[in-house]
């Protein structure tokens, strides 16, 4: 009985701590469609495209699952170059290539 309670007390403090990240995460999003739809930034699907027509990113595959900075409206975007992984760093308002790894 004290295990499966101290069970579920464990599991309610470990929902509840990623919780706040979830929100948080949800309001970044919520932040970013609002700011594309008053032209803030460019839309994800554009800036994909965008980099996507770009040498030397036209030859790679575009992997998908791309990551957002909300604090400075960096993008991430994923490429697969032969067997290396490129990571493609976007200004979200802008559209231009900030950086790349490697």
């Amino acid at each position: 009985m004290i295990r499966t309670l101290t069970l579920s007390l464990i599991s309610a403090l470990l929902l509840s701590a990623g919780a706040p990240a979830a929100a948080r995460g949800n309001r970044d999003q919520d932040n970013l469609r609002e700011a594309a739809a008053q032209g803030q930034v460019i839309p994800l699907n554009k800036l994909i495209a965008d980099v996507r027509s770009r040498p030397p990113y036209n030859d790679m595959t575009y992997l998908g699952g791309p990551q957002f900075d909300a604090g400075r409206m960096i993008y991430a975007l994923k490429f697969m170059d032969g067997s290396q992984v490129v990571v493609v760093y976007v200004d979200a308002r802008t559209g231009r290539i900030v950086g790349r790894k490697p």
